[in-house]
């Protein structure tokens, strides 16, 4: 079943309930006002009837009776019957009381069924210290006619209200299913090619709430894609280079025989080449594996100088001619002064890129780390006095592939600045560089910290 033939039956049912409880209320309602509206008019003519007998002396029982059948009201055979103490009938209408009793037993079954139309009472009336006894009983045909128009009414205002509702219902649920075969319409469209165009969303309802959910969800997914366009166009770019000269070195080597040396010189150029791969295929890996990662990373507590003194380490048995140093600017109160919580893994990525990029552009292959702290958050700064970055180069510094226009002399693939910009993001580090040509760069990660300021 379709989504707006649910909504036309949903609404309609709810409606025609909701209809007949009301009208059954109203119908309820009128029978009771008419039973209790033909009482009282009955009480008043037999408390009338009763007055004229015992207290009008020029009026007297026969003449009483011709003027009951004789007036004009409202109700339909109007029988009364007067007893006195001794239970000894001082007046009635009707000659033949057994027919009285008949009728009156057979209209008491018309009563109990809760149909308006007949009434009998009984009450007792006071006069001259005298008491008596007053039964009157009556037909309320017009109360009969009034219901059945009423029912009437009724009936067609239920026939006409059930049309009204399933055209209500069904323009209702056309004009709340239209946001909808917009949206679908618009999804329709997106194909691999258009990832970049979003759903329009307007205003702030479930509907908009949808759409913008299925925008993010777009962002996502263009992104995987661009990851996956930008790792296999910048691999195969940045590849082509060192396979190029690897097979041609291979080729060299095959075509005759050479010395011992030769083939040492040429097994060293291959290693270097391969070795430069292997660098370019670890940052792609790393770019991509910080471009898919997600809110739901494995954080752990990360103590930050320990792990910085750990990629020093590293460095010092890969790259010996390094020379880094740290400095603390301020004194730990706590060790959760210098924790945080992270991916260890990715931590490590994005210090040792930035610690590489600095001893890498300095002459003296020499950077300087310290550690502060302010506001709860570490500090720490990789500072190098190397050639600097300039400064129409600032804003793009971070896009894979990027190189300064004075980097042509040293090595480099334009990836780990990305890497560390995306590795920042995910944990919600701020990342400030600060450069001058020639002089040097500062690169300030600030991090959140554990502490909280009440340990000691």
């Amino acid at each position: 079943m379709k989504l707006r033939t649910k909504f036309i039956a949903n609404y309609s049912i709810l409606s025609i309930i909701l209809l007949g409880l009301f009208s059954a209320i109203i119908f309820l309602s009128y029978i009771k006002y008419r039973q209790n509206d033909f009482e009282t008019r009955l009480r008043n003519r037999a408390v009338n009837t009763t007055n004229m007998l015992l207290n009008v002396k020029a009026i007297d029982s026969t003449m009483i009776t011709i003027i009951d059948k004789n007036t004009v009201s409202l109700m339909d055979d109007f029988q009364i019957i007067i007893y006195d103490k001794k239970n000894k009938i001082v007046y009635t209408n009707e000659d033949n009381r057994t027919i009285i009793r008949e009728r009156r037993n057979e209209k008491n079954n018309v009563q109990n069924s809760f149909v308006v139309g007949y009434k009998a009472i009984s009450f007792r009336y006071l006069n001259s210290n005298e008491l008596y006894i007053v039964k009157a009983e009556a037909i309320d045909n017009y109360g009969k006619n009034e219901l059945k128009h009423l029912l009437q009414i009724i009936e067609f205002v239920i026939l006409f209200s059930f049309l009204f509702i399933i055209g209500i219902g069904f323009y209702n649920a056309v004009w709340s299913l239209k946001p909808f075969k917009k949206i679908i319409k618009e999804v329709e469209a997106i194909n691999p090619n258009l990832l970049k165009k979003r759903l329009s969303v307007k205003g702030n309802d479930e509907i908009s709430q949808l759409g913008k959910a299925f925008n993010n969800l777009l962002t996502r997914i263009e992104q995987a894609f661009e990851t996956e366009k930008s790792f296999i166009s910048n691999a195969s770019h940045e590849l082509r280079t060192p396979v190029t000269s690897v097979l041609g070195q291979i080729e060299v080597g095959l075509n005759k025989s050479r010395t011992e040396e030769e083939y040492k010189a040429i097994l060293q150029s291959v290693y270097e080449d391969t070795t430069q791969m292997t660098n370019i295929i670890n940052g792609f890996l790393d770019l991509a594996e910080a471009n898919m990662a997600n809110n739901q990373l494995q954080m752990t507590t990360v103590r930050i100088d320990e792990l910085i003194f750990a990629i020093i380490d590293d460095f010092e048995k890969r790259k010996p001619n390094y020379n880094i140093t740290v400095d603390y600017l301020f004194t730990p109160e706590a060790d959760t002064q210098l924790e945080c919580e992270a991916n260890e893994r990715l931590l490590r990525i994005l210090f040792s890129n930035i610690i590489d990029n600095a001893c890498k552009y300095s002459n003296e292959k020499r950077a300087k780390i310290t550690i502060d702290s302010s506001n709860n958050e570490l500090i720490v700064s990789i500072i190098d006095h190397g050639i600097g970055i300039p400064k129409d180069d600032l804003t793009n510094i971070f896009k894979p592939l990027f190189r300064g226009k004075n980097t042509s002399g040293n090595q480099g693939h334009g990836i780990g600045l990305a890497i560390v910009k995306k590795v920042a993001e995910l944990h919600s580090f701020t990342l400030d560089i600060q450069s001058e040509l020639n002089i040097g760069t500062t690169i300030l990660v600030s991090i959140k910290s554990l502490y909280d300021g009440t340990e000691v």
